[in-house]
């Protein structure tokens, strides 16, 4: 396997190629180890497997393991001359999925629960297409678990007034696939320059989205197109919503149950 990083050799320590070394030569290993496996089998602490991902330009390792899984799988296109196979696409969608789940930290959940949880007015972005049926069910959701006041509109000259008129508290959620929609980012940056808080949901790569969001949740979701046809899953995009509306609704449940308890010691 062939690791095309835009990083001279010599810019690696000698303790750095060894650990690329054994990438080049168990890259289908590597792609589903744990850092604690992988470090434990270069003999080398997670601290130091961790330095090395983002020396390479990486977050961290889950996105170095991605992308091993996705030079792994574009060598199985290019040796493989007809259509992508279904059985790609399926295991193309299940290793998105497990990066996804490792990408959930509770820490994350926890500061969005918190903040959705205080009644305040949540302004929800819907330009249209795939991205509609998401935020439309994320819309839904939040009715389900107790939000009373969220606002949902398609039309980016009404957010615009919202963004305008809403009070510091208030919050704004934009999901994109890309994390780099011109009429979402423009919206974001707005709402940001008004001291407003905004969350995001989009995928880790190239995400100009995140950098400018206040809490984000990202999932693993490369584009991948077949003589044209975009290929590009949204289950994992549907995955860290249904897994933040589950915590967001045993979060609710907690706070209602410490302030029974409260209530019933006063």
């Amino acid at each position: 396997m062939k690791l095309n990083l835009n990083l001279p050799l010599h810019a690696l320590s000698s303790k750095e190629l060894e650990m690329m070394q054994y990438v080049h030569d168990h890259s289908d290993e590597v792609a589903s180890m744990s850092i604690q496996t992988f470090a434990k089998e270069i003999n080398y602490s997670t601290s130091t497997v961790i330095r090395f991902c983002r020396k390479l330009g990486f977050s961290g390792f889950p996105e170095f393991k991605f992308f091993l899984r996705n030079l792994n799988l574009q060598k199985e296109l290019n040796d493989t001359p007809t259509n992508v196979s279904v059985d790609s696409i399926k295991n193309t969608i299940k290793a998105d999925l497990v990066s996804t789940a490792s990408l959930l930290g509770s820490d994350d959940l926890f500061q969005i629960a918190r903040l959705l949880s205080g009644n305040r007015p949540i302004y929800l972005y819907s330009p249209a297409g795939l991205t509609d049926i998401a935020v439309s069910y994320l819309e839904s959701m939040l009715f389900i678990s107790g939000c009373q006041k969220v606002y949902k509109t398609t039309a980016a000259k009404a957010l615009r007034h919202f963004i305008q008129t809403a009070e510091k508290e208030d919050i704004f959620i934009f999901i994109s696939n890309s994390g780099r929609f011109e009429s979402t980012l423009n919206l974001a940056k707005e709402a940001r320059l008004h001291g407003l808080t905004v969350i995001s949901i989009s995928s880790i790569e190239n995400n100009d989205l995140a950098e400018l969001s206040n809490y984000n949740l990202r999932f693993f979701s490369k584009k991948r197109e077949n003589n044209g046809a975009d290929l590009t899953s949204r289950l994992c995009s549907f995955f860290v919503l249904s897994s933040f509306i589950e915590y967001f609704s045993l979060y609710k449940k907690g706070l209602k149950h410490e302030n029974e308890n409260v209530s019933e010691s006063d």
